[in-house]
């Protein structure tokens, strides 16, 4: 055993004085680029499901969204999903801007002791902050339900996100 532990030693420090070259040169590492425009926005939703909600709005008129949480609410499972919402007007609010009514589709994978998929129409309505980048929105939607015995779908809630 001390010969096998004496021999693993040696090799380490043989291959540490081949390496120690090539270790101290720098090297060029690329940064990762993630656009500060307002567009990429994370945070939170509440509600059903409850979770971390990451969005990026493409252009002026269609947005994506991936949620990942946790079904509190009734059967104690995760839930990823994921939509793409449609902006159908854009209702002014006065000097303080505009609030984006989006609609789109939804699909969400439950995985507990059951799995199942929800396939819902969302509606959105969302406000970004002028001067903080802040995104507060509230969504409902109603659909289907597969692969369990209810066969009506419905998903809710507020949420705060950070715009990058």
């Amino acid at each position: 055993m001390k010969k096998l532990l004496l021999i693993i030693v040696v090799l380490m420090l043989f291959v540490g004085a081949l390496t120690a070259q090539s270790l101290s040169e720098d090297k060029e590492i690329k940064t990762l680029q993630v656009p500060s425009d307002g567009r990429a926005k994370i945070g939170l939703l509440l509600g059903y499901p409850s979770g971390i909600t990451f969005g990026y709005r493409f252009s002026n008129w269609f947005e994506a969204n991936l949620t990942a949480g946790y079904n509190f609410l009734f059967t104690n499972s995760a839930i990823i999903s994921t939509n793409g919402l449609f902006t159908l007007v854009n209702i002014p609010i006065g000097d303080a801007g505009i609030m984006p009514l989006s609609l789109g589709p939804q699909v969400s994978f439950i995985l507990g002791n059951d799995f199942y998929i929800d396939l819902v129409g969302d509606l959105r309505l969302e406000y970004s902050f002028a001067d903080i980048p802040l995104n507060l929105f509230g969504e409902f939607g109603f659909g289907f339900r597969f692969f369990h015995d209810d066969w009506i779908a419905w998903n809710g809630g507020i949420g705060v996100r950070y715009s990058l």
